[in-house]
């Protein structure tokens, strides 16, 4: 069985988004989504986030994990991240 991750990205303030290149993408199979993509694809018992910050997931594989925490340490739209374990 293969351990899914769902990394919550917190985005800077005045930020809107963060991005993951395509090849990224591609390459990890990663998901982005918003909160309520997030809970419309089952990832309904996530904790709230915190108040005034705007927040996006990223569910990939744990072993491709560290490629996406990597672009995401690297993106000034990011003020911080958590790491969920999934399966």
């Amino acid at each position: 069985m293969r351990a899914l991750v769902l990394i919550e990205v917190h985005l800077a303030p005045g930020a809107h988004t963060f991005e993951l290149s395509a090849e990224t993408l591609r390459d990890t199979k990663a998901q982005m989504m918003t909160p309520e993509q997030a809970g419309a694809v089952g990832f309904g018992g996530l904790p709230s986030p915190p108040a005034g910050i705007e927040v996006r997931y990223v569910a990939v594989l744990e072993r491709d994990s560290r490629w996406i925490l990597n672009a995401i340490e690297a993106d000034p739209n990011v003020s911080s991240f958590r790491m969920h374990q999934v399966g």
